[in-house]
């Protein structure tokens, strides 16, 4: 029925080839997906996926079996008048054939479930498993940042919630969510760490030369002048900046201290202090 069938592993369909086109087939049933209008992206008498034919540019072979072995569940990248394009396992086209290379999805994330960072042509974005795109691919970086998505374009970065909607601008250097349970965030601008909560409302000032949260998000500890201090999620200073280092210590009931440097001589402070 079919000139050539590609292997499948955990997966409900796999790539097939008829009368010198590809297309999907349902690996339960043998039955086509979809109409048999792709090209062929292997030389189907090597029985190998390393001998992709040339469009534009040269294709790794590499690039295309990563890319393959990291969507084969879900979706497959198929290239229809030697242009990519991204189509998911009932068939439906979700990215439009209009990309040079194949359409890779870099990776599956564990705060923001069933979701994947995609890669078109160099520029990502974020898809879930039924198929809707959060984030169009459009972004130079994206990361998971708890639960949301930092979103980096033209050197600068902003924070999308699961949704897909923007909670700050893009027009940090760089930004992180401090704390699961806290919406509150700390951001670089100039060159300077400051906190902001969402709607890029400012909690504590950019003035900082670092900024890094506890575990829990309720404190972090600072840099200002040369020298450490502490701050909570509100911005209020808990210890002044007079200390030449300070690290952060928890107890099995999450009670945080803070173990101080002042003079060359060391402390234990704890978090009511």
């Amino acid at each position: 029925m079919y000139d050539e069938i590609f292997n499948y592993d955990n997966s409900d369909f796999t790539i097939a080839y008829k009368n010198g086109k590809a297309g999907l087939i349902d690996v339960n049933t043998g039955k086509s997906i979809t109409e048999f209008i792709y090209d062929i992206v292997e030389d189907k008498n090597s029985g190998n996926l390393s001998d992709l034919i040339k469009f534009e540019d040269d294709i790794s072979p590499n690039f295309f079996i990563e890319m393959l072995g990291g969507i084969s569940e879900d979706y497959c990248t198929m290239s229809k008048n030697h242009k990519w394009g991204l189509l998911d396992k009932n068939g439906k086209v979700i990215f439009d054939f209009k990309y040079r290379y194949p359409i890779q999805l870099l990776s599956f994330h564990r705060y923001i479930s069933d979701c994947y960072i995609v890669n078109a042509d160099g520029y990502e974005g974020v898809l879930d498993k039924n198929s809707n795109i959060i984030l169009a691919p459009v972004y130079n970086h994206i990361m998971e940042e708890k639960h949301y998505w930092c979103c980096e374009k033209d050197n600068c970065s902003g924070l999308a919630d699961i949704n897909g909607e923007f909670v700050t601008k893009i027009k940090y250097d760089s930004i992180s969510c401090a704390s699961i349970n806290k919406p509150y965030f700390i951001a670089k601008k100039n060159s300077k760490y400051g906190l902001i909560t969402l709607n890029d409302e400012i909690i504590a000032d950019f003035v900082y030369e670092y900024l890094s949260s506890e575990k829990n998000g309720r404190f972090c500890i600072g840099k200002l002048k040369g020298k450490y201090g502490v701050i909570n999620y509100k911005g209020e200073i808990i210890l002044d900046f007079k200390y030449d280092y300070i690290s952060v210590c928890t107890n099995k009931n999450n009670k945080v201290a803070f173990l101080t440097e002042y003079k060359n001589k060391k402390e234990l402070l704890n978090e009511s202090r």
